[in-house]
């Protein structure tokens, strides 16, 4: 039989974490894009400022993302980070 309880409460903050790391690293995407083309234009100084903000927000999304993963893995079965309960 499935376990139907719900241990740990809403999962709307959990799905939000998710998208809103989903969000960071496409926003780091863009930043990127945004850094190239500040250094074809030879702004240096922006340059410098939009790597910095770029390497921030993809990393904070996959921070985001991953943690969002182990926690919803972790808390929905009740099983341990190397085995879950009926999962072969």
């Amino acid at each position: 039989m499935a376990n139907t309880t719900n241990r740990g409460g809403s999962t709307t903050g959990t799905r939000l974490a998710g998208w809103v790391g989903y969000a960071c690293v496409l926003a780091g995407i863009a930043a990127i894009a945004l850094v190239l083309t500040a250094a074809g234009g030879g702004f240096e100084g922006w340059t410098a400022v939009g790597t910095v903000v770029a390497v921030a927000l993809i990393v904070v999304g996959a921070v985001m993302i991953v943690l969002n993963f182990r926690r919803r893995r972790l808390g929905g079965s009740g099983g341990t980070s190397t085995h879950e309960p009926g999962v072969l």
